[in-house]
């Protein structure tokens, strides 16, 4: 029998270096010329461990089992010792004997890490061979040895496939906060799409993304416009035909590995989806929220792709997150849409009276509701003398706004009657909070612009514990019109109220405002009253609404009070 070296090339990546020199140690033991670590497989043998094969046979590391003696120590699970194969006749025709010249043969079983027979440990000589009793202890030793490398094989494989997948579920952890993040300052619908298609394609690699929801109106499924995908983004009818409407109907997540795995699925929708692009692999995922299926995610990729089980779990939980957001969104639109519509309700709308302008401003708090306890009011009264109010109920929420509509209502009555000081119509609230029980506890500002018969106008005021009206002088100059306000409304209906009254010249300005412009949680009233005064003083004479909307880019998105402004100004 020729030999050759254990480094000859190894094309299957079988030898193992290890188990090579378990081979090159029974040789010397027991002075043959071939020896192998075995492992018998259902439809061949290799060998991981092998030195002295012939060339062939050597680089290829197997042989089919029409060669092999090692799988009868397999299944047999005992030590098989052969002088002459040539004499055995289960053994003489066995391609072993010709084509690799065994003819003494003695094999040990080679047991895995699961206790279980897996091959042999084997000594071969091309000439007949008693083998003793110390031969076959030495190869039982050494069978032993190459069973102790293969436990510590499998317990390094194990090891390593713990690693792995715990880098994985450190990965897959690491990107879904990324995408969490992402979605957690997302506030609309458009916002939720755009912060998905980014998120998706830094975590996922996807091309392109598509949050489609139900249309109850054509019940299709409309896909939400987002960042890059410019104007109407199209809609797919509901039903099976289409990708996301079929995983919106079913329930199931719709996985297509390229283009031609989806145009086999769904043959009649053309295109699968209004991609703009080319479609190479996709999936698309259901958003259930509070057991509804509000709409789909779809995750688009240009190339093909395999989705296994982790990727699966991976993107499942975006559909998760992102049917979240989208829950958050729909809630969000719908709250502001009521708040919208009973803030316009409440607030009403500015009169136009001869030589006045006016302007208004609302903007509730950051931290709540979309309307809550402040508010503004200005109408002409029964002298036709303009009043302008601005008030504060505690709160700022739905029940602060109906307690303010309540007392807005019921001061609008009371500062009605024409030719009394704003101090009665305080006073008249005072009793009828006080009468009616109501609980309410409010600063109010009531203001009245009367206009004499020679042209010259007069503010007159009452203040209930609100801060104090701004009067910018026609030079710019500002004077707060702190007078000693009165008790809150609701505190005490018997204390008497006061009126204070100021001559207004052409191009005057009076600015009432609420304490949430003023006051921040590192600047006490004063100090914020100060800093209005000069933005007022600075203002450069435009129109009455670009003055609030300045006065108010400090404010907006930061503070957590609602925020109610009302200015007026005389006409040159």
């Amino acid at each position: 029998m020729s030999s050759a070296d254990a480094g000859t090339d190894d094309p299957r990546g079988i030898a193992d270096a290890d188990l090579d020199r378990l081979s090159a140690l029974v040789r010397t033991l027991l002075d043959v010329p071939t020896a192998l670590v075995t492992l018998v497989r259902p439809d061949e043998q290799v060998f991981p461990g092998a030195v002295g094969l012939p060339p062939e046979w050597q680089a290829l590391r197997s042989t089919p089992l029409s060669h092999s003696f090692c799988q009868y120590v397999r299944s047999t699970a005992r030590p098989l010792v052969v002088r002459d194969a040539r004499e055995v006749e289960v053994l003489s025709a066995n391609g072993a004997v010709e084509d690799l010249g065994v003819v003494a043969y003695c094999g040990v079983p080679l047991v895995g890490p699961d206790g279980d027979v897996v091959g042999a440990v084997c000594a071969i000589d091309s000439r007949p061979r008693d083998w003793t009793d110390t031969d076959l202890a030495a190869l039982t030793q050494v069978a032993g040895l190459a069973a102790t490398e293969l436990r510590l094989r499998a317990l390094t494989s194990e090891a390593e496939a713990a690693r792995r997948a715990a880098e994985r579920a450190g990965e897959q952890t690491r990107l879904l906060l990324r995408f969490a993040d992402t979605l957690a300052d997302a506030v609309t619908l458009a916002d939720v799409a755009a912060a998905v298609s980014t998120a998706a394609a830094e975590v996922l690699g996807t091309s392109w993304t598509c949050l489609a929801l139900v249309d109850p109106a054509t019940r299709r499924l409309r896909l939400v416009p987002s960042a890059g995908h410019a104007g109407d983004a199209g809609s797919v009818p509901l039903g099976t035909e289409h990708p996301p409407s079929a995983a919106l109907t079913t329930g199931r997540a719709v996985f297509l590995t390229d283009a031609a795995a989806t145009a086999e699925r769904f043959p009649s929708a053309r295109p699968p989806l209004p991609v703009p692009g080319r479609i190479g692999a996709s999936a698309h995922l259901p958003l259930p929220v509070a057991g509804s299926l509000p709409g789909t995610l779809s995750l688009v990729w240009d190339a093909p792709r395999t989705f296994g089980a982790v990727e699966q779990g991976l993107v499942l939980a975006l559909a998760r997150y992102t049917a979240q957001a989208v829950a958050r969104a729909v809630l969000l639109a719908r709250q502001e849409s009521v708040a919208t519509t009973l803030r316009r309700a409440l607030l009403g709308e500015l009169p136009d009276p001869p030589g006045l302008d006016l302007a208004a401003r609302y903007l509730p708090s950051s931290a709540g509701a979309q309307v809550g306890g402040d508010w503004w009011d200005a109408f002409d009264d029964s002298d036709g003398a303009t009043v302008l109010v601005i008030g504060d109920v505690t709160g700022h929420d739905v029940a602060a706004a109906a307690t303010m509509g309540q007392l807005r209502s019921m001061l609008r009555g009371f500062a009605f009657e024409g030719g009394e000081p704003p101090a009665v119509a305080l006073d008249r609230l005072d009793a009828a909070v006080a009468g009616l029980r109501t609980g309410a506890l409010a600063t109010a500002l009531v203001t009245r612009v009367d206009r004499a018969e020679d042209g010259r106008r007069t503010l007159s005021w009452s203040n209930a514990g609100h801060p104090p009206p701004l009067l910018r002088h026609p030079d710019g100059r500002v004077e707060v019109l702190a007078s000693r306000p009165d008790l809150l409304v609701g505190l005490d209906p018997a204390r008497q109220r006061h009126t204070h009254s100021v001559a207004l010249e052409p191009r005057s300005t009076v600015l009432l405002y609420t304490d949430g412009l003023v006051e921040r949680r590192r600047t006490d009233l004063d100090e914020g009253i100060a800093q209005l005064t000069a933005s007022l003083a600075a203002d450069d004479g435009g129109s009455l609404d670009d003055l609030l909307d300045r006065l108010l880019e400090g404010v907006r998105g930061s503070t957590d009070d609602d925020v109610a402004l009302l200015a007026v100004r005389v006409r040159p």
